[in-house]
């Protein structure tokens, strides 16, 4: 049990991580996202990779494996966009295992244009520091640039190499397909989708209402509903303040119906909350400023804030951006 309430310490630590200076890490919460449903993810991304997976097995991050074949102290070159994303160790029901390169391609936000070369840059540094031939899968956030290429060529003096690779672009995929898929993951990406559709915020709240809906419905663990609604509000981004305050309403409606329970998780981290109500305590002119920090790492409720902070809940809705 110890073991377990770590881990699940860990993950949280992890997901509150990924805001930084007040702005939600995409990047990181998409790593958080596909390591918690891995096998969801792999079974409709690469098919035929996990048909042949051994999914008994642990799938591992090679992060310091990847990082340490660069070898080199340029902060340009181990900084993203340089630096693939992640590459994973897949268990095979062979006994072998295979390399995945997992990038993720933020076009709607900066994404370069030099992607197929970065790709083959990867595939070449894993091949000569440990002679594995990986499989490699981008996903594009957005819609793909009709003038962008799907993979890298090069030809010079009978010199031809071509490197093809998969491309999950969410915006292509089929909304019936992803609401009928029956998989967290699939969800995730309808949601993705949904955020890139419109920035309008009466749109954005329809489809952080309708999601939390299908989601309280789905019979799977509350700790899996938890972290797909927290991806969801993150990545839907609702900022109007009433707005807002309506959501609120409703999701507080299905945590009393036993539907998405928000705060399943907190018994794990009693000692962070504890933490949190002493600075509140020490502070008692910046129990507003405990609770805009708790508001923009979005792990806890206005509730739950409201106890830590020692504020009215009222007062922490106002807060709300």
């Amino acid at each position: 049990m110890k073991k377990q309430n770590e881990e699940e310490i860990s993950r949280v630590k992890s997901n509150s991580e990924t805001v930084k200076h007040g702005r939600f890490d995409s990047d990181g919460f998409y790593k958080n996202l596909i390591n918690r449903f891995f096998w969801n993810f792999l079974e409709m991304a690469l098919p035929d990779l996990y048909a042949d997976a051994d999914t008994s097995g642990e799938h591992e991050f090679l992060d310091k494996e990847f990082s340490d074949v660069l070898n080199t102290g340029d902060p340009e070159i181990l900084a993203s966009p340089y630096f693939a994303d992640y590459v994973i160790k897949v268990p095979m029901k062979n006994g072998d295992e295979a390399w995945l390169i997992l990038h993720v391609e933020f076009q709607g936000k900066g994404g370069r244009k030099d992607l197929p070369t970065r790709m083959n840059h990867y595939r070449c540094l894993i091949y000569a520091h440990y002679m594995k031939e990986p499989v490699a899968l981008v996903i594009i956030t957005d819609k793909r640039s009709p003038r962008e290429a799907s993979g890298y060529s090069y030809s010079r003096y009978g010199t031809n190499v071509v490197y093809e690779y998969n491309n999950l672009v969410i915006m292509d995929l089929d909304d019936d397909y992803l609401l009928s898929n029956g998989s967290p993951i699939a969800l995730a990406f309808y949601a993705a989708k949904s955020a890139l559709k419109t920035k309008e915020e009466l749109q954005k709240y329809n489809f952080l209402y309708t999601l939390a809906g299908l989601l309280a419905e789905r019979g799977w663990s509350m700790k899996d509903k938890r972290d797909l609604l927290l991806f969801i509000e993150r990545i839907i981004n609702l900022k109007d303040k009433a707005l807002k305050k309506q959501y609120w309403e409703y999701r507080q409606q299905l945590d009393r119906e036993g539907k998405i329970v928000y705060e399943y998780f907190l018994k794990d981290i009693e000692e962070e909350v504890v933490e949190q109500r002493g600075m509140a305590k020490g502070m008692a002119k910046g129990k507003e400023e405990v609770a805009k920090n708790l508001l923009v790492r979005g792990d806890y409720s206005p509730e739950v804030i409201s106890e830590i902070a020692g504020l009215p809940v009222e007062r922490v809705l106002t807060l709300v951006n």
